[in-house]
């Protein structure tokens, strides 16, 4: 699940950057507003859900998992969607 979050939020990043090859033209605001509400926003979240249900899945099973590196890199791949998040909502 990590790997998901993390991928979906590349993906999306990717997506966001070269967007007017799908049709939304950068700085033109009612393409920004549909780009963001129809396909960004609902992603991002998807994969911040996705991070946190893989950082909850690792806790749960903290003692039955007897590999520590195993647990702290599903626990960092799982932070940049939550990261993303708390960075839109902290401006």
């Amino acid at each position: 699940m990590a790997y998901y979050s993390l991928g979906l939020l590349f993906f999306l990043l990717f997506v966001n950057e070269f967007r007017i090859y799908i049709g939304f033209a950068k700085g033109y605001a009612p393409h920004n507003f549909t780009f963001n509400i129809l396909f960004f926003i609902p992603a991002s979240f998807i994969s911040m859900i996705i991070g946190i249900a893989a950082i909850g899945r690792t806790i749960k099973h903290w003692k039955s998992w007897r590999e520590i590196k195993k647990k702290w890199i599903i626990i960092g791949l799982s932070m940049p969607g939550i990261v993303f998040w708390v960075y839109i909502f902290s401006k």
